[in-house]
């Protein structure tokens, strides 16, 4: 029993300190790598633009956000490529949802717009207006509706 107290302790401390030092800086617009500043650039005002961050992470290195003025959150990796676009209840911009997921969604889902777009690791994430969160694989073909 004490050995299972001991290290839940140590696995308490190893959190928090990975946790202690992921490193927030607020940033100016231009100092997004070029590839996050040619996104906003593309898709969005940078007049609208109301925080630029950027957040050093121990496992995943650096990755930058920005915030708009309506409250969309767009999610940078540290070579400026989007991870993440939340759109909250508006659209994302169509132009950056694979025209696979898109034409699915217009098909199976044809009331929905498509307010949250996620890059993962095996494919994509995609949240509707009406709350459904889609899972694609990395070639845009559904796979799932997730709980």
């Amino acid at each position: 029993m004490k050995s299972i107290t001991k290290i839940s302790m140590i696995a308490a401390m190893l959190v928090a300190s990975f946790s202690a030092s992921a490193q927030k800086k607020v940033l100016e617009f231009n100092q997004l790598p070029k590839t996050a500043q040619s996104f906003v650039n593309t898709h969005y005002n940078k007049g609208q633009i109301s925080l630029v961050s950027s957040e050093k992470e121990m496992l995943s290195g650096m990755e930058y956000k920005v915030v708009l003025q309506n409250g969309t959150e767009i999610e940078f990796d540290q070579k400026g490529n989007w991870t993440e676009v939340d759109a909250k209840q508006k659209s994302v911009p169509q132009a950056i949802i694979p025209a696979s997921i898109m034409n699915y969604v217009r098909k199976s889902f044809p009331n929905n717009e498509v307010v949250q777009l996620k890059k993962e690791r095996n494919g994509f994430e995609v949240e509707l207006t009406s709350g459904l969160d889609l899972e694609f694989n990395k070639k845009g073909e559904f796979v799932r509706i997730d709980d």
